[in-house]
């Protein structure tokens, strides 16, 4: 009785594990460097990504991983988003100072010898 009970949740494991619709995510996208990086590499970024992470999360959704491969991956995650966070938010700072710097009002001379 005990193997039959056995046998049946293995079957229903191997089910569930076999049912997951997505591939654990092993590579992260790279992130380019925001100092450096146009509109349309970080417009790429952000879709690689946001891809990475919808991976993991429904990676994460399936439960096939114990506690320790479940806590490593959302790590893995969190620390990810973290670092693409800080690139963007590096490469909106550097696009406003370009965009402040090309609409600054023109000064005549003469209010540059007045300062």
């Amino acid at each position: 009785m005990k193997s039959m009970i056995g046998a049946m949740l293995f079957s229903i494991a191997v089910s569930v594990n076999a049912a997951c619709p997505v591939q654990h995510p092993r590579v992260q996208p790279e992130i380019p460097d925001a100092a450096v990086a146009t509109a349309q590499q970080m417009h790429r970024a952000q879709l690689e990504a946001e891809q990475y992470l919808l991976q993991g999360q429904l990676y994460l959704d399936c439960g096939y991983m114990n506690r320790r491969q479940h806590n490593q991956l959302v790590g893995e995650m969190e620390r990810f988003a973290e670092r693409y966070q800080s690139e963007l938010m590096e490469y909106r700072s550097r696009s406003q100072m370009v965009v402040n710097e090309q609409y600054r009002p023109a000064t005549s001379g003469a209010d540059l010898v007045a300062r």
